[in-house]
């Protein structure tokens, strides 16, 4: 499948949330929760800083993904990865990640961090398969639930790979 990797703008946001909501459902009930309608408010901080992407078909008219990423000292971590539901197990999330990788390298960061619940269990696999590494279990910070996130972490190849910020996003995946 071919799609299309855009960084998000702030009038996308209201197609961006419900994307979201829909693909985290499973995750939400797994956990016994409700998705709160303040969750992902932050979107537009995301969009404000360049770290909000949204991955479109190959007519770019519908968007089949979302990936926000928040920069740190030494690393990017990774706060989400949704795919549409309607379009999940067709690869469309580990070519995010992978773009995330690129992200992380362009801009010099040497590690990928993410998190997840740990009864998503099938998504430990998946990390794992993916080269991070877990590094620590701990309840969330956010204090809203006793569900312990796994942690991981990957080492991103050192190269001489440097994307311009202005032109780091809006590619063609495959």
């Amino acid at each position: 499948m071919t799609a299309q990797l855009r960084l998000a703008k702030a009038e996308q946001i209201a197609h961006i949330r419900p994307l979201i909501f829909s693909a985290f459902s499973p995750v939400a009930a797994r956990m016994k929760k409700t998705i709160p309608d303040d969750a992902w408010s932050d979107l537009g901080d995301y969009v404000d800083q360049r770290n909000l992407y949204i991955l479109k078909d190959e007519d770019g008219d519908a968007i089949l993904g979302v990936l926000c990423l928040r920069e740190g000292k030494d690393h990017i971590h990774v706060d989400t990865v949704a795919i549409h539901p309607d379009h999940q197990g067709r690869g469309l999330g580990t070519m995010l990640l992978q773009d995330a990788e690129m992200i992380a390298e362009s801009r010099g960061c040497p590690h990928l961090r993410l998190h997840t619940p740990e009864v998503m269990d099938e998504l430990l696999g998946f990390y794992e398969h993916l080269g991070f590494r877990e590094t620590k279990r701990a309840l969330p910070s956010h204090g809203r639930d006793d569900i312990l996130r796994v942690h991981f972490e990957k080492e991103i190849a050192h190269s001489d790979l440097r994307v311009d910020p202005e032109f780091e996003h809006d590619r063609q995946l495959c």
